[in-house]
């Protein structure tokens, strides 16, 4: 088991964030969103290494609901 995570940042519009996060507390475990500017919709994956298939997945996937910006994927 991995101990690092790994640092996704997203932009969103601001009105999803409330949504993505909701989303995200459902998948325990699979990442912590930290908003990092809430006026811009910038927010911040925490991704531990072990979910880091499944985090994408998900992201694939809200990607079809909402409109998501990959800015960094590190």
């Amino acid at each position: 088991m991995h101990t690092d995570s790994i640092q996704w940042q997203i932009e969103v519009d601001k009105k999803e964030i409330a949504y993505i996060v909701s989303i995200f507390d459902g998948y325990e475990n699979l990442a912590v969103v930290r908003t990092l500017d809430a006026s811009s919709g910038l927010i911040e994956l925490l991704v531990s290494p072990d979910y880091l298939e499944d985090t994408r997945k998900l992201i694939d996937a809200l990607s079809k609901e909402i409109p998501i910006r990959l800015l960094n994927l590190t």
